[in-house]
């Protein structure tokens, strides 16, 4: 009897992955200045010194959004969804990652990938014939082809060139909401990965307004890095039904915000044209409405 309460509680707390794909770039400052290339960092993993979005960042957007959408509703139903005060919420957010990242070649946009990243959050990996795709553990410094590489041509990464290994021309078989927009993936290394990711971040600069000339403010001039458009994130969101009675749908909750990731984004450099980002696989509440009402008309 215990058991069965322990394996219904740990189901209570199985996350539910959501992906993303930026629109526009993405600015998640880290909080200051640092000596290089870049005057104004992002946040990046600790472990990995991969760029990610707090779990705190996505949070805030999406309790914000949230609050826009059903400002004229249950107050109460937000403070227990995100928590209020010291009360904590029953929704909980994760960090997110990236997944795929692009980065130009003469093959075209490439989308890199780890065989980790793939596994976490795709868990089998399938060709489009149902096959299941082994990946071998150790492809060091080699491109291994997965989706719209001509593995008889050379591929670069940037500035990087690399071996191109296949997997019998097999391509892998991916959600129709990623498979859309990422056309061509190789699995690199993580140690590669790393290095890829950071040298192929987009730098921009920019200089501040002195308010009282309207010109531009004497030694003002910084830049400022961002993760490019057209990267795959995922992230993850967990409802604590421990702390609360009551069933939650966090696709709802989602769907609700959708339209706001869309229109007004996440992170900083807003005004500049960044944030934007679209969830892949979530609905947005109003348009399922629409279609409802025009399948019924």
């Amino acid at each position: 009897m215990r058991e069965d309460m322990e394996n219904e509680n740990v189901k209570d707390l199985e996350p539910k992955k959501i992906f993303m794909r930026a629109l526009d770039p993405i600015h998640i400052g880290a909080g200051g200045y640092r000596l290089g290339r870049v005057d104004n960092t992002i946040v990046r993993d600790p472990a990995t010194d991969i760029p990610k979005i707090p779990g705190t960042a996505i949070a805030g957007v999406v309790r914000a959004f949230y609050e826009i959408e059903e400002k004229d509703k249950d107050k109460d139903k937000t403070d227990k969804l995100f928590g209020s005060g010291e009360s904590k919420g029953m929704l909980r957010f994760y960090d997110g990652q990236i997944i795929f990242f692009p980065v130009s070649s003469i093959q075209g946009t490439i989308w890199i990938t780890t065989k980790e990243l793939l596994e976490y959050w795709f868990i089998e990996l399938n060709d489009n014939n149902g096959n299941t795709i082994t990946i071998p553990d150790n492809n060091h410094d080699e491109a291994y082809a997965l989706k719209g590489i001509d593995s008889q041509k050379p591929l670069n990464l940037g500035w990087l060139l690399l071996e191109v290994a296949s997997p019998d021309g097999k391509d892998i078989n991916l959600p129709s909401s990623i498979s859309l927009y990422v056309q061509r993936i190789v699995i690199v290394s993580e140690k590669l990965f790393s290095h890829i990711v950071n040298d192929n971040l987009e730098i921009r600069t920019s200089v501040k307004i002195d308010s009282t000339t309207g010109t531009a403010a004497e030694g003002a001039l910084f830049t400022y890095e961002a993760i490019p458009r057209g990267t795959i994130l995922g992230f993850e969101v967990v409802k604590d039904k421990t702390r609360e009675k009551g069933d939650i749908d966090i696709d709802k909750v989602m769907g609700a915000v959708s339209s706001y990731f869309n229109l007004l984004g996440i992170g900083g450099m807003g005004t500049r044209g960044f944030g934007r980002v679209e969830l892949l696989n979530i609905s947005n509440n109003s348009e399922d409405q629409e279609e409802s009402k025009n399948a019924e008309s």
